[in-house]
């Protein structure tokens, strides 16, 4: 299993085409990609905790497009080889091919995002579906 955390630098804030793209992103690899066993794309929000550590009631607003700052990836693969068909396979590619104007680029990597991705090793884990509203 391959697990990691890709944080992607935006240009300037989050447009709406880009948080659209975002939205469709997991629904495209969920059904183009079998390999890759979660997919789950975040954008900031606003701390959920006041200054005493409890809840803030009611919870705040969203952080507005135009303040965020980067976008979150956490992602689950089979294997090596899942992520690699990930970064190389249509949806992947056509993504990144659409909204690269909206990503800082990498001054070492001409057509790449500016990213920081961090590989993780699980040691323990639990998944709860979602509760519907």
């Amino acid at each position: 299993m391959l697990t990691l955390i890709s944080v992607w630098k935006l240009r300037d804030g989050c447009p709406g085409k880009l948080a659209e793209a975002l939205q469709d992103m997991a629904a495209a690899v969920r059904e183009a990609e079998p390999g890759t066993l979660c997919y789950s794309v975040h954008l900031a929000a606003a701390a959920p905790l006041g200054p005493d550590r409890h809840a803030l009631v009611p919870q705040p607003p969203p952080v507005p497009g135009r303040d965020q700052n980067e976008v979150t990836f956490f992602e689950v693969y089979a294997d090596a080889r899942a992520f690699d068909a990930h970064v190389n396979g249509p949806t992947f590619t056509a993504f990144l091919q659409a909204n690269l104007q909206f990503f800082q680029e990498d001054p070492a990597q001409a057509g790449w995002p500016l990213t920081v991705t961090t590989f993780l090793e699980r040691r323990s884990a639990f998944f709860r579906p979602e509760e519907s509203a």
